[in-house]
């Protein structure tokens, strides 16, 4: 069947739905350390920065991060696409969370980020973050809390479970 989160974006990008183009990508554990790490904590900021800016800061800063701490970030469309999904305030709620001495050496970020682009506007409008599964594989408590916390300000966060069909046609 191949790997899950694997089989769960190729299937949201062959998504169709008139003037919107469907897009996604994995995301890192450290995703939103990363983000504070590269491109600052102040989250109105970071939500004014063009793909361009945004590509320009990765270049410059990520490398050394990456290095330092084992932080990578998705491309400069993805990051813009996340960052106007969440807005200012949800994106400094995450940051602060995620960079917090409370969540040292913690995570729960889900492994895709899923989301559509109106054609027409350029701007992304539909999103969710996705914690893919196996069938019997545990959510951790870190995760659960990070999607209740992402669906209560407003973001859609779920766990999906894939279950592996088994070829039943006879050789």
């Amino acid at each position: 069947m191949g790997v899950p989160e694997t089989v769960v974006l190729t299937r949201w990008r062959q998504r169709q739905f008139a003037n919107h183009r469907f897009s996604g990508e994995k995301l890192s554990p450290t995703l939103w350390r990363a983000v504070a790490a590269v491109y600052g904590k102040n989250a109105v900021k970071i939500c004014k920065l063009s793909k361009e800016q945004l590509e320009d800061l990765k270049k410059t800063k990520g490398p050394a991060f990456k290095q330092l701490h084992h932080f990578d970030l998705p491309s400069s469309n993805i990051m813009f696409a996340l960052f106007n999904i969440c807005g200012p305030e949800r994106l400094k709620v995450l940051i602060d969370k995620h960079t917090s001495k409370e969540h040292e050496g913690r995570s729960g970020v889900p492994d895709l980020f899923l989301f559509a682009t109106n054609t027409q506007t350029g701007i992304p409008s539909i999103a969710r973050f996705v914690e893919v599964k196996k069938p019997r594989e545990p959510v951790s408590q870190d995760q659960k809390d990070e999607i209740e916390l992402l669906n209560s300000m407003g973001l859609h966060a779920r766990v999906m479970r894939l279950v592996e069909m088994h070829d039943k046609r006879v050789k």
